[in-house]
């Protein structure tokens, strides 16, 4: 594959969207079971530490490749793979490159989210299977190309919504098909949890080992580069690249809550309130300006007809609530707030966390 410069890069990009958008799906091959599965993992900085985990974990898989603009960390996981595995995987900086080896398999990513979706995307052009952490997509657009490609191309992508592996999770979900909290018809996902500012918006350097035209990819540039104090994580909290919590930890809450009220389709409105607010009290500075421009305060309301689900998130501080129900739910006034809340006609059933349920009476006791 010939290199291409950024303007042709972002063009070939939206061409690669636009052409699987009209595709038909087609047949795969299959792969021998007496063959390690060869895996590339791209995005190695944060999360997709816990991806090498799994792999090195996983007796079928190899880790052959490693991909991270960041040479430096792509490098010191290579070396850690190494001493686990006994094969040093190959560190490059463009996917591309991972997605010609033919040793590669399947794609692993948990690059930043705006990246989610072509890494998808190119992975199954480029005939391997996909794994992409949530949010799978930028936005709705990138969302319907990843499933186009992957019927297009014949290959298997699958979303980082683990809850749904969850045992407590599943058995909540049977528990209230069977009626067990009477009829359900809304669901609240929460995240209450302290986000602290990320520091003023200004004109920050970019770390010296990273790619930048490569960790950009096709976000638009901006001027100046990077407006963030702290280069990694914190992208999560400007739209250019993430979402807020409501793409961080709201796919994880909106996929129960969708589970559990047994939608399968998108919602006929949405509407979304809120902002980023309070830093420049807890600064003590009315002319602060956060380098974040997700909201921290948001009220999501997803509308399905008979049926309503409400996503939540307060980053402010969570400590000493005066919302008595909540309190009770979560059996806690302080502290954060994560999990599904299920409202039914018997009876209330609350995910507290990945792996514990709790149902409650209509009197609000624990049943």
């Amino acid at each position: 594959m010939s290199q291409l410069n950024r303007r042709r890069f972002l063009k070939t990009s939206a061409a690669a969207a636009s052409a699987v958008m009209a595709a038909p799906a087609i047949g795969r091959a299959g792969q021998s079971a007496n063959e390690k599965l060869g895996v590339a993992i791209v995005g190695v900085n944060g999360r997709g530490g816990e991806h090498i985990n799994e792999f090195l974990n996983d007796e079928r898989t190899e880790i052959r490749v490693i991909v991270d603009v960041d040479e430096a960390v792509a490098n010191r996981r290579c070396d850690d793979i190494e001493k686990k595995q006994g094969l040093r995987p190959k560190p490059v900086s463009d996917m591309r490159r991972a997605f010609e080896d033919n040793a590669i398999d399947l794609v692993s990513t948990a690059t930043p989210n705006h990246w989610h979706a072509l890494t998808g995307i190119w992975a199954m052009q480029a005939g391997k299977d996909a794994y992409v952490e949530k949010p799978v997509c930028h936005n709705v657009y990138e969302g319907t190309a990843l499933i186009a490609a992957a019927r297009k191309y014949g290959r298997m992508c699958q979303v980082g919504t683990q809850c749904r592996s969850s045992k407590a999770v599943i058995e909540a979900v049977a528990f209230m098909r069977n009626g067990g909290i009477g009829e359900v018809k809304f669901a609240r996902g929460l995240c209450y949890k302290r986000r602290k500012s990320i520091g003023a918006r200004g004109d920050y350097a970019i770390p010296a080992n990273v790619n930048f035209d490569m960790w950009s990819g096709p976000a638009t540039l901006t001027d100046p580069k990077c407006t963030r104090e702290k280069f990694h994580y914190d992208w999560h909290w400007q739209r250019h690249y993430g979402n807020g919590d409501l793409g961080n930890q709201g796919p994880h809450q909106t996929d129960v809550a969708r589970w559990g009220l047994g939608i399968d389709t998108h919602p006929s409105t949405i509407l979304t309130y809120g902002g980023r607010l309070g830093y420049q009290a807890e600064r003590n500075d009315p002319n602060y300006v956060d380098g974040g421009d997700t909201g921290n305060t948001e009220v999501s309301i997803y509308d399905y007809g008979d049926k309503c689900m409400v996503f939540e998130t307060r980053g402010l501080s969570v400590d000493d609530s005066d919302d008595e129900e909540l309190n009770t739910l979560f059996q806690s006034k302080s502290g954060n707030k994560v999990g599904v809340v299920f409202y039914g006609t018997e009876g209330t059933l609350v995910q507290v966390s990945y792996e514990h349920c709790l149902v409650f009476d209509k009197d609000m006791k624990v049943a």
